[in-house]
């Protein structure tokens, strides 16, 4: 998972990065936050800024239907915050924050994200900690690396129709574009392998010139 930062807590910054629960991107001025959400794909973005005018320019580069947009305010009039809202901003929120009702809002966004381990069709638990995933009869694997964090990421994105192998390469990889594109083949045919033998299961499929799908 992905965050794009402008101007948050560096408290909030370290412990999202102590605790893995995404590979963070902090900038530091507002054109580089309307850049980065332009050329790459983030999970959620967080950013603090007083200027509408270019907050609306990040929600023009962004699909609100894979992306989580919060913004941090010190004051705005209520039509500037609905049409925010409107654009596709999850949330604004205004004058000082706390850091655990920050924290609280991303949790309750990405809340798998959040967790150690969860259960994944009914049947399967993903540990986080151990990397691994286990069955109810048992049966458990083991997966390092980026395979895991590629299952994990297909898991918590299963109610989506595919995930690309761009996404996957901008959203796992901290420099994406000096990696050989055929890495993420590479790490699903580990996966596919892996759980066919520990589970006789292959819950991947390819959706054909547009990715990768947990069915």
């Amino acid at each position: 998972m992905r965050l794009l930062s402008l101007n948050i807590n560096k408290e909030v910054l370290d412990y999202i990065i102590e605790n893995e629960l995404y590979i963070c991107d902090d900038v530091s001025e507002i054109d580089d936050a309307i850049y980065h959400s332009e050329v790459r794909y983030y999970n959620i973005i967080l950013v603090k800024h007083n200027n509408t005018k270019y907050l609306k320019q990040i929600l023009k580069y962004v699909n609100p239907r894979q992306t989580a947009v919060i913004f941090l305010v010190d004051e705005i009039s209520k039509e500037e915050e609905l049409e925010l809202l409107k654009k596709g901003a999850i949330d604004v929120l205004k004058g000082s924050i706390p850091n655990d009702l920050l924290l609280a809002k991303m949790k309750s966004i990405h809340r798998e994200n959040f967790e150690n381990q969860y259960i994944f069709k009914d049947k399967y638990l993903i540990n986080k900690e151990e990397r691994s995933i286990s069955d109810n009869k048992n049966n458990k694997l083991v997966i390092n690396g980026k395979p895991f964090s590629i299952l994990e990421y297909l898991i918590k994105n299963r109610h989506r129709s595919a995930i690309s192998k761009e996404e996957l390469l901008d959203v796992l990889w901290d420099d994406p574009e000096w990696v050989v594109r055929n890495v993420v083949e590479v790490n699903i045919n580990i996966i596919r392998k892996g759980i066919q033998n520990t589970f006789e299961e292959n819950f991947i499929n390819t959706v054909r010139h547009r990715g990768y799908q947990i069915v």
